[in-house]
């Protein structure tokens, strides 16, 4: 028989302890917290990543027009009549990016960049191009899907050399004088292509076009300058463009160059590279407008006149 003191300390007991509604119900609030917060933690999460991903684009975009600008502004004029100094040219047929406003697009364009300088009685030969890396990390073609590497190649000749360089090997024939082929070979024979020598500097790259200007400021789209070659409305691959074509021979440079650049972030690049089939992978770089980040530059020659 229980003592009478026991009983109402018993009662007091059961009253204290908690139903089986009330643990679900506190466990039920105890998740929820659980995942609103971390909720907050992605989202704080993904911007972060985001904002290194964006810190990455400006850096290797501001270091990679820093160079381009450094190496344009030495810009020099062979002299000679079959000498290139400059040439500007399509790669790929420029396709477009949808942007927010219904119906509008940017179109992205894809350039190879070559020109001379001189420098310590040799003369350089520089081209920039857009490529397609191996696996191994060497360029082996064109990026002509809309997104590539941006690529440098440099190439040296002595002064006493420079009037005597060997012709283009498609021309035999040609004249002697043009460092333009030891750097721009193109690819359509892979026995004297070499893109191989192509160093990389920038990844993610979907637009790469430069404009030229003279000494007016003026953007040069009509064949009123001497040694220069000016095609306009550009047709590559059978395909009509409003893109511009340029070669500059003898004493021929423009004033200035404008160099446009658009650079995909990386992991918008990493999916894209994920899809298997080419056209998938087209139609998802087509809707990734906001993913790219681009610059501009104008850039004064120095040895213009």
């Amino acid at each position: 028989m229980r003592s009478s003191k026991v009983q109402p300390f018993i009662r007091f007991a059961r009253s204290r302890a908690f139903t089986v509604v009330e643990l679900l119900v506190a466990i039920s609030v105890l998740t929820l917290i659980v995942l609103v917060l971390y909720g907050l933690f992605d989202q704080v999460q993904r911007a972060l990543r985001g904002n290194v991903a964006q810190v990455d684009v400006l850096e290797g975009g501001r270091s990679a027009t820093q160079l381009m600008a450094g190496d344009l502004e030495q810009m020099e004029a062979g002299n000679l009549p079959a000498s290139t100094n400059l040439y500007i040219s399509l790669t790929a047929v420029p396709y477009r990016q949808a942007l927010l406003v219904a119906g509008t697009n940017r179109t992205n364009v894809l350039q190879q960049l070559f020109f001379s300088t001189h420098a310590n009685k040799t003369w350089f030969g520089t081209g920039y191009r857009v490529l397609l890396l191996a696996t191994n990390g060497i360029a082996n073609q064109l990026a002509e899907n809309g997104v590539g590497t941006l690529c440098r190649y440099s190439f040296p000749v002595n002064d006493s050399d420079f009037p005597n360089l060997p012709p283009p090997p498609n021309n035999p024939g040609a004249a002697r004088t043009n460092l333009f082929w030891q750097v721009m070979n193109q690819p359509l024979n892979s026995t004297w292509s070499n893109l191989t020598n192509y160093q990389p500097i920038l990844d993610g790259v979907v637009h790469f076009r430069i404009h030229a200007f003279d000494t007016n400021g003026m953007l040069m789209v009509s064949n009123i300058y001497s040694n220069v070659r000016i095609i306009t409305n550009v047709v590559f691959q059978s395909t009509a463009t409003e893109e511009i074509q340029y070669t500059f021979t003898n004493s021929a440079l423009p004033a200035y160059l404008e160099v446009q650049m658009g650079v995909l972030e990386p992991h918008v690049l990493e999916r894209y590279k994920a899809f298997p089939d080419p056209t998938v992978a087209s139609n998802y770089l087509a809707r990734q407008v906001g993913a790219v980040h681009l610059f501009q530059q104008r850039i004064p020659i120095h040895a213009a006149k």
